[in-house]
């Protein structure tokens, strides 16, 4: 079964005051390393990585990694929904995937394990699977093939949210409520490091 693997990482992180993507998250890793490594760890399969305002920032940061696949939006102010149709349609282009994981590249919390948890429940029973945070649904998201028409035709600026809420197909959790937590400013980050120090 392929699940094709995303990083959402396309805005412009205007409340940060600069491109977060590259902020140190310690131990050399920076941000959007972080993502990626945390995807490369689930298969042997690219990770698609969806650039935007920070597009040379990102791919400086990324040149020696392999097995990664550079998609830019050149739309990424038209906001989330259009960097999830984007890349749905850069992915439909060369594969056939039985569903599409994404995640934003500011889930700081997020480790491999919960995605192998994600991945294991589709891969048992294919439909939606997302996180619970306890108060609503979001990513890391496994959307099905089902949906992925849908996908490569959002616009909204909400993502794919109304996808999650809708009763017309199927929508699965996890508990996580770490996926929760995604660095919006300087003091977010600096909170999240000194309680990893």
């Amino acid at each position: 079964m392929l699940i094709a693997k995303v990083i959402l990482a396309a805005g412009q992180s205007s409340r940060f005051n600069g491109c977060k993507l590259t902020a140190d998250l310690g131990a050399g890793q920076t941000m959007i390393e972080h993502g990626v490594n945390i995807l490369q760890a689930l298969d042997s399969s690219p990770v698609f990585v969806v650039t935007g305002a920070w597009h040379k920032e990102v791919k400086n940061i990324l040149v020696n990694n392999k097995n990664i696949k550079l998609i830019e939006n050149k739309q990424w102010d038209k906001g989330l929904g259009d960097s999830i149709a984007t890349a749905t349609k850069a992915i439909l282009e060369n594969q056939q995937p039985d569903g599409i994981l994404f995640i934003l590249a500011d889930q700081v919390e997020l480790t491999t394990k919960h995605l192998s948890e994600l991945v294991t429940n589709f891969k048992r029973h294919p439909s939606r699977w997302c996180a619970n945070y306890g108060e609503r649904l979001g990513v890391p998201v496994i959307f099905p093939k089902v949906d992925l028409s849908r996908l490569s035709d959002l616009t909204t600026d909400k993502g794919a949210q109304h996808l999650l809420r809708c009763t017309d197909e199927e929508v699965n959790t996890i508990n996580l409520k770490c996926a929760s937590l995604d660095i919006d400013t300087q003091a977010q980050l600096n909170d999240f490091l000194n309680k990893t120090r």
